[in-house]
């Protein structure tokens, strides 16, 4: 499912692979209970544009496999 969403309060972390990637982590309310998000972005443009807690929108497809699992927003890209 194709999601929109505005974000201000995340965290820019960071990973070592493929030459380093970043990724937005947050909790949003989702079917009316507070859940762990994480954002992985399509591009490294993208990526390199995140600062914490800035107001961004955000366009990418949200992924739901249960309360038992975070949820997954993947091919991520800032909208402007």
């Amino acid at each position: 499912m194709i999601t929109e969403l505005v974000l201000k309060d995340y965290k820019v972390q960071q990973t070592g692979a493929d030459g380093g990637h970043h990724y937005i982590s947050t909790e949003i309310e989702h079917k009316g209970e507070i859940r762990k998000l994480v954002v992985l972005f399509a591009n490294k443009y993208d990526e390199s544009e995140l600062k914490d807690n800035m107001q961004i929108r955000i366009k990418g497809q949200l992924v739901d496999e249960g309360n038992n699992v975070d949820l997954m927003m993947i091919g991520t890209t800032l909208e402007k």
